[in-house]
Formats: C-alpha cells, sequence, structure tokens
C-alpha cells in the first residue's frame, strides 16, 4: 500500500512498473490495456509534482505512455508525447537520449504495423543526434534498423545505401567485429535471392565471429548461415547451425526468440526425414519452458503442425495450423510472420488436395509479399497448383511464369558453380583448421608427455621426500603424545586444585557473610544497651546524645545487613540502601505524615570504604533536618540526591525547605559534633564538604570514587594493618 509517506520517485517506479507490466498482460488480454494508460497515467501526474532531479522516471513514464496509445493506434497522441520528452532532452542537453526517444518512437510503429512515412525521418533525428555526440555505434544500429525497415517495404535501393553507409562507418571507425556487418550483408543478399553472394557473407560472418572476444554475435552469425543453407536446399547442414544458434541463445533472449528458431530448425528437420525426432524435441521444449504468451503459443501450434504434416496426420496438423491461425489474426505480428504463417496453412491444404481451402490462404501470403525470393518463387509454385486445379489456366500460366523466373534468379549455372565452389572452399579452410588444429594437440600431447615423464621422476623425489617427513612427523607425535599425556595429567591437578580453591571461596564468602551478619548483631546489641542506658539517664542532653549514637550505630549496622544479604560482598546498592535508612528514621522519630522525602538515586554500587561514611552524612543531615528544620511539627520537605557527575566524580545532596540556619552562625568554626562529623567523614573519602544556606539549608559533598582504584586502596590499608 502506498503511504503519503512514500517519496514521489519511489512512488513513480512502482506506478511505471504496474503500468508496464499491465500493457504486456494486454497483448493476451486486451482488456488489461485500460489498466496499463491508468497506472502509466499516474506515474505522469506524480512526476508532475516532484522536482527537476526526477525528469528522468518522468521520461520513462511518457515513452510507456506513448508505446500503449501507439499499441491502441492513436499515433497522433504518441507523437506529442515523444515530442515533449525530446523537447525535455534538449533543454538538459541530452542528445543521446533524445536520440533514444527518436529511436523508439520509430521502433514502435514499425513493430505494431503501423503505416507512417515519417519512421525513416525519425530514425535519421536519431543518426543526426548520435553523430553529433559522436557515437558510432549507436549510429550504425539506427542505419541497421533503417535498413531493414526500407527492405521490408520493398524499398532495396535505399536499404543497401543504408548498408554501405554501414560499412564506411564501420571502416572509418575501425569496428573491430566485422561478424554483426558481414551478417547484415548476407540477410540482405538472401532475401534479394543471391544466394551465392550470400553464402559467402555468412561464412566470411561466422570466420569473423570465431575471431571475436565478444560472443554475442555468435548466435546471429549462425542463424543467418543456417537460413542461408535452408534456402540453398541443404538441410542437414542447416539443422547444424541452427544447433549452435539455440544452444547459444538459450538463457540469454527471450523465449518467443527461443520457440521461433526452434520451428525453423523443425522444418529442416522433417526435411531430413527427423519428423518424429523434430516432435519430440518439441514436447520436451513445451514441458520444460511451456508459451508464456500468445506469440509463443502460435509459433508451437505452428511446429507441431509442421511434425504432424510430416507423421502423416493430417487431421490433428489441420487443428494446429487453424489454432496458430486463429492466434496470429489475435496478436499484431511482423509482416513476415504472418506471410509464413498464411503460407504454411495454404501450402498443407494444397498438399493434401484442398484448393477451395488453399486459395484464400495463399492470396493473403502474397497480399502481405514480405519474404525471401526463395519462398516467393514456391508461393507462385502453390498458387499455379490452385489455379490449374481451379481451371484458372490464364492466371496459372503467369504464376507458373513467376515461378520459372524467380527459380532462374536464384540457380543459375553460375552461381550454382559459386555456391559449390564457396562451400568447397569453406570445407577445405574447415579441414586445414582441423589439420592445424590436431597438429597442435599432437605437439600439445608431445610436450605433455615430456612434462609427464618430468613429473613423474619430480614425484618419485618428492614421495620420497614424504616419506623422511612422514617418518619425522610419526616421532613427532609421539613426543606430542607424551607431552600430551604429562599435560592431561597436570591439567587434572591444576582442575583438582582450582576446585579445591572454588570450595575455599565459597567458605570465604560464607565466612565474611557471617562476619557482616555478627557485625550487624553486635551492632544491635550496642543500639539496645545505647537504649536501655537512655532510660537510666536524667539529663535531656545525655539522653539526646544516646539516641543519636544508636541511629549512628543503626546505619552502619544497616550497610552489614544489605552486605551478607547481597551476593555482592564487597559493594553497597546506594538506591536500596537510602531508601532503607530514611524508612528506619521516619520510623524513629514518628515524622511519616509531618515531613516528606524526595529521593533521587542514580543506581550507584558503592564499597564499604564509602559506603560507612555516607551513611553517617546522611543519618546526621537527615536528623539535623528532622530535628531543627521544622519546630513545633511543622509539615516540610526533606531532598536528598545522589548524582553521578562524571566517569569518577559523585554528588551527594541533602537540603530542606525548613527555617535554616542562624544568619550569624559561624559554619567555619562550629562546635557542633554534627558538623564535624559530617566534615571529617568527608575528608575521609577525599571529599569535599560544603553547606549552602539561603531560605533553607543544602549540604553538599563531592567525592571521587573508582571502584578499582578504592579496592586497591583498601588491600594496601588492609596489608599495612596487618603488617603493623
Amino acid at each position: 500500500m502506498l503511504t503519503h509517506k512514500t517519496s514521489d520517485s519511489v512512488r513513480q517506479n512502482l506506478y511505471n512498473y504496474i503500468g508496464e507490466a499491465y500493457f504486456k498482460e494486454s497483448f493476451l488480454n486486451r482488456k488489461m490495456v485500460d489498466s496499463a494508460f491508468y497506472y502509466l497515467r499516474k506515474g505522469v501526474y506524480t512526476g508532475d509534482s516532484v522536482n527537476s532531479d526526477n525528469k528522468e522516471i518522468t521520461n520513462v513514464s511518457l515513452c510507456l505512455l506513448a508505446e500503449t496509445y501507439i499499441y491502441t493506434g492513436d499515433t497522433a497522441t504518441a507523437k506529442k508525447i515523444c515530442m515533449q520528452v525530446v523537447r525535455t532532452y534538449h533543454r538538459y542537453n541530452q542528445g543521446p537520449d533524445a536520440a533514444d526517444t527518436w529511436r523508439m518512437l520509430a521502433s514502435d510503429l514499425w513493430d505494431y504495423n503501423i503505416e507512417d512515412k515519417m519512421i525513416p525521418v525519425y530514425y535519421d533525428s536519431a543518426v543526426d543526434l548520435y553523430t553529433k555526440a559522436k557515437q558510432a555505434r549507436k549510429i550504425a544500429q539506427m542505419r541497421i534498423l533503417k535498413m531493414n525497415f526500407l527492405s521490408e517495404k520493398g524499398n532495396r535501393p535505399a536499404a543497401e545505401e543504408e548498408l554501405k553507409q554501414v560499412v564506411k562507418l564501420a571502416g572509418e571507425n575501425k569496428f573491430e567485429d566485422f561478424s554483426a556487418i558481414y551478417q547484415l550483408l548476407a540477410s540482405d543478399e538472401r532475401y534479394k535471392g543471391n544466394l551465392n553472394i550470400a553464402l559467402g557473407y555468412a561464412l566470411e560472418a561466422v570466420k569473423y565471429a570465431d575471431r571475436s572476444k565478444d560472443k554475442n554475435v555468435y548466435e546471429q552469425c549462425h542463424g543467418e548461415l543456417a537460413q542461408v543453407y535452408e534456402e540453398l536446399g541443404e538441410p542437414d547442414k542447416s539443422v547444424y547451425w541452427y544447433k549452435k544458434c539455440i544452444a547459444e541463445r538459450k538463457n540469454k533472449l527471450s523465449q518467443y526468440i527461443i520457440y521461433r528458431t526452434t520451428s525453423l530448425m523443425v522444418v529442416q528437420m522433417i526435411k531430413g526425414g527427423q519428423a518424429r525426432e523434430a516432435l519430440k524435441l518439441l514436447l520436451q521444449m513445451a514441458k520444460e519452458d511451456p508459451p508464456k504468451g500468445l506469440e509463443e503459443n502460435a509459433t508451437l501450434c505452428q511446429s507441431l503442425a509442421y511434425c504432424c504434416m510430416g507423421l502423416k496426420q493430417y487431421k490433428q496438423a489441420e487443428q494446429k495450423y487453424i489454432e496458430m491461425i486463429n492466434a496470429y489474426r489475435e496478436g499484431q505480428f511482423h509482416t513476415e510472420i504472418l506471410h509464413i504463417a498464411y503460407y504454411d496453412i495454404g501450402k498443407f491444404y494444397v498438399d493434401i488436395r484442398q484448393y477451395d481451402k488453399a486459395g484464400p490462404y495463399l492470396d493473403k501470403a502474397l497480399e502481405i509479399g514480405r519474404s525471401t525470393i526463395g519462398r516467393t518463387k514456391d508461393l507462385q509454385l502453390l498458387l499455379f497448383k490452385v489455379d490449374s486445379a481451379k481451371g484458372n489456366f490464364v492466371s496459372a500460366i503467369k504464376h507458373f511464369q513467376s515461378y520459372k523466373d524467380l527459380n532462374d534468379t536464384l540457380f543459375n549455372q553460375a552461381k550454382s558453380k559459386q555456391i559449390e565452389e564457396l562451400m568447397i572452399r569453406y570445407e577445405t579452410e574447415k579441414k586445414d583448421r582441423d589439420i592445424t588444429m590436431l597438429e597442435n594437440e599432437s605437439k600439445l600431447q608431445k610436450g605433455e608427455l615430456e612434462h609427464a615423464n618430468q613429473t613423474q621422476n619430480w614425484i618419485i623425489g618428492v614421495a620420497a621426500l614424504f616419506l623422511v617427513i612422514i617418518a619425522l612427523l610419526i616421532n613427532n607425535t609421539r613426543l606430542k603424545q607424551r607431552t600430551n599425556r604429562k599435560l592431561q595429567a597436570q591439567q587434572k591437578e591444576i582442575e583438582r586444585q582450582n576446585l579445591s580453591l572454588q570450595h575455599l571461596v565459597k567458605e570465604k564468602d560464607w565466612l565474611v557473610k557471617e562476619i557482616h551478619h555478627r557485625v550487624k548483631n553486635n551492632f544491635h546489641i550496642v543500639a539496645g544497651l545505647l537504649g536501655t542506658q537512655s532510660e537510666y539517664l536524667k539529663t535531656e542532653e545525655a539522653i539526646k546524645a544516646v539516641t543519636e549514637s544508636r541511629h549512628r550505630v543503626h546505619s552502619m549496622s544497616l550497610i552489614h545487613q544489605k552486605l551478607y544479604q547481597s551476593d555482592n560482598l564487597s559493594a553497597i546498592n546506594m538506591v536500596e540502601y537510602i531508601h532503607e535508612l530514611v524508612d528506619y528514621l521516619k520510623d524513629s522519630f514518628n515524622i511519616r505524615q509531618s515531613i516528606q522525602f524526595n529521593l533521587q538515586i542514580d543506581r550507584v554500587e558503592l564499597a564499604l570504604s564509602h559506603c560507612i561514611p555516607l551513611g553517617l552524612i546522611l543519618n546526621e543531615a537527615i536528623t539535623n533536618s528532622i530535628k531543627y528544620a521544622f519546630p513545633g511539627n511543622k509539615r516540610g520537605i526533606v531532598d536528598i540526591s545522589l548524582k553521578r557527575i562524571s566517569q569518577e566524580r559523585y554528588r551527594l545532596i541533602i537540603s530542606d525547605n525548613g527555617i535554616g540556619l542562624p544568619p550569624n552562625a559561624d559554619l567555619q568554626h562550629t562546635a557542633s559534633m554534627g558538623m564535624r562529623l559530617m566534615k571529617g567523614l568527608s575528608d575521609d573519602i577525599e571529599g569535599y564538604f560544603t553547606i549552602n544556606r539561603h531560605s533553607h539549608t543544602e549540604i553538599i559533598i563531592d567525592f571521587m570514587y573508582n571502584p578499582g582504584l578504592n579496592e586497591r586502596k583498601n588491600t594496601d590499608s588492609r596489608r599495612s594493618v596487618r603488617r603493623s
């Protein structure tokens, strides 16, 4: 589904893709052309909303739309669209792209059998633009297309002039690949009936193709030579070259071209008495690669009809010919393809002596007219037979005279002799190449034999060396095995000692937990003793001092409690600890309803060396806030924050919104035990102690903490204590 967030270029490409798919589908189902129009127009409209960077996509949309209009017969609209594309390319100085558009317009008009006198002009416009861009190969391609068009329309002199220009261009630009040129020359002479000249050109094309690095020209040259041998009545040679052509075309060209070439080969196989083999080949091809479209299906029916005719299965042959002609009538095909189709079905009815049915098909083939002189000759002979059977003797004599004239044109004595000489010369050259190849193979085999003898000597020497190396390796392996056995025994001893150490570590952990547990219990006993002692005290000041001591003892007791309850025996989770300490103090002073605590504690784990000083500082600061900041059970808020300022720097802040310290209080020389205690504890952790007083009191302790560094300091201090 396309959303509004999809970029315009992506949407436009997708519309082009869908529109083109529907357009191709319309060859089988004409109704699909409306869907093609819809999506291609959407692509164009989307292009109107995008910036100039997307103009190429829009031009693709317009060219596809133009081809669709040509397909439906609206050539006027198609031409307007192409003119718009050409103007766009000229505006951006893209001459070669404009030339491509002219080529597309001319070729589409030709492919869809649109009679338009402007087709050669469009090809000339493309040639002019390619000439300005100095693209010689593109110029040659355009002239070849124009030549084929003119040849099809019967304008042989103009077609020959274009071919001369191609040959001249190839010479001036030193094209390395002359095989394509010779192939075109062979095709031109074949259509003119000069089979002797066509054979010479076709053989030269194959020779150049063998030398060429570009193997893509193989199939065209081999296919042309196969067609020349077909015209010469050499079915075996024709089949040989058709097979080479099909092998090279597989997996490279469209299915239709493969089917078409196979159909041409099947005719020659049947002439050579291989009708059953041809039928088997067709059925295997249809099974492995079933026909995908109308033109492929029509070609397959045509080929199967040939085979049925060759096997004298006339009823099945007629059925396939009718399926073929119906398929060709439904689609739009090249005129020569249609000519061959009407010729084939007409010839079939002549062969089975149904002349009334043959006549209309042969007349249609003659009307189309696009074929070689050889097929035109055979068509005249078939029309002679039809007219003779119907009693139209005047027309029959005319057709027979045309047949004789064309036959004499094709096969006079001089031409036959020249053809024979060309074939002999080619076979001689081929044998010479084979002899040279055999001599080279003999030399190669001799060299390989000498190399094999040298290799054998080397192998013997290397084998002896390998035996020595193997003996050394075996000895080394035995030494390694003995060493491994010793290492395995040592490994087992190490594993046993590791297990013992792990057991000792576990016992140590349990002992440490037990120590923390007992320390916590001792702190509780001390707190209990202080509580009991406070009951016997008379003065308020003494009771107050004992109570504060109990709170300090409890803050340290809580740390040891957290240590033995946790799996980590060296660090305290400060989030849990501070929350529990605050809960304890709230319960001790019974202030849950009057004073609110806001805690903002980062997830930090600190070692015991930092936890105890920070716990005592927190105890002192919170107790002072509870006792002095909110006189008369006044409601208030105490904020506690522990934040990680940088990688190793932390900040603890305790503040309240109470009455604050007196304005004249001397914080530097105060004799308060709590203040001295907090400052001294801050010094213990190398922290910086600060009190800010504005409308309330704020205590800030900045300190450094590095887990690894602090652990080493603690270890060093414990060692120094043990040494002392």
